[in-house]
């Protein structure tokens, strides 16, 4: 219902697999999109799939990933 409701607000999604992050969809990122039937089918495939999201342009968003020790 998540993927859905982002996907609805323009923010286009792909899924992840829980245990590592890393994409489901063969090409990941760039698999990422907002139709509707698309995301459902994603998720009804995988329903436990984390939602990732693109950054930069297409979603406006930047991550810094800081990791201390």
């Amino acid at each position: 219902a998540a993927a859905l409701k982002y996907a609805g607000h323009k923010l286009p999604v792909f899924p992840c697999k829980p245990a590592n992050k890393r994409p489901l969809t063969d090409h990941g990122f760039k698999d990422a999109t907002t139709a509707y039937g698309q995301v459902l089918t994603w998720w009804s495939r995988w329903p436990q799939a984390l939602i990732g999201v693109p950054t930069g342009t297409v979603s406006g968003f930047s991550v810094i990933d800081l990791d201390h020790k």
